[in-house]
């Protein structure tokens, strides 16, 4: 699908009322079984010092990244972190304030709570693990005063069909055995559905991302966000019963 025809796709599934935005990069996902995705990976990178090279030669290529209007307005993009060579990663929508302001993912107090989930309950180190975001940059409701808090929106079309190829790049280096993919909007994106989290929550899909590697799949398992938690404790439960089913793959 070329980048005209997944804008408008994007633009028209806005337009009927999803409330996140659907990304095309995931092309044919069925759960539980293989789907096509990526059409020209790259050749895996072998060892762990070299996917940490190619990952900071991609950071430093998107350092100054314009493709979308949301570069002019970011103090920082925000292009993710953690070994380069991660079994499990945790992608969610975008950055916030916080995030925008440090250049690392998942730091404010949604972060933290992220934190507590990976070392207290996974009792795994939070650089053992990679995370990042749909987007890099911090989507604002007023791109004019990016020292505002609470000025966070979800993405817009454009904005994820300009960013996902990074995202892309990301997957084909590290090679992820799962994927947590936190909140709606996360979710439906690589996962192309509208289907909402409460449902899409603690299943497993597994997804080839790399039909040129037809040996290399990735299972994805929705939960709710972290910031979701904070202002819903009670989904604490369930998301608690998700990461326990993570654990398990």
């Amino acid at each position: 699908m070329s980048l005209n025809k997944l804008k408008k796709y994007l633009t028209q599934l806005a337009d009927i009322g999803f409330d996140a935005v659907p990304s095309s990069f995931l092309k044919n996902v069925r759960r539980n079984t293989q789907a096509a995705g990526l059409r020209h990976p790259a050749p895996p990178v072998a060892g762990s010092r070299e996917k940490y090279s190619a990952l900071e030669e991609l950071r430093i290529k998107y350092q100054t990244c314009k493709k979308c209007p949301l570069g002019a307005s970011r103090v920082k993009i925000v292009f993710g972190e953690g070994a380069a060579d991660a079994k499990l990663m945790f992608i969610g929508e975008g950055p916030g304030f916080s995030e925008d302001h440090t250049g690392r993912p998942f730091i404010g107090r949604a972060g933290q709570l992220l934190t507590r989930i990976i070392e207290d309950g996974m009792k795994m180190k939070r650089e053992d693990v990679y995370i990042t975001n749909i987007v890099k940059c911090h989507p604002m409701k007023d791109p004019s005063n990016p020292e505002k808090r609470g000025n966070d929106r979800p993405p817009l079309p454009d904005e994820v069909a300009s960013c996902i190829s990074i995202l892309r790049e990301q997957l084909n280096i590290i090679r992820p055995h799962v994927i947590c993919a936190l909140g709606a909007p996360a979710a439906k994106i690589l996962l192309e559905t509208a289907e909402g989290i409460t449902t899409l929550r603690g299943r497993i899909f597994e997804v080839n991302p790399l039909p040129e590697v037809p040996s290399y799949s990735v299972k994805i398992v929705p939960t709710y966000h972290p910031a979701y938690l904070l202002r819903n404790p009670e989904a604490k439960i369930p998301t608690w019963e998700d990461i326990k089913t993570v654990m398990r793959i």
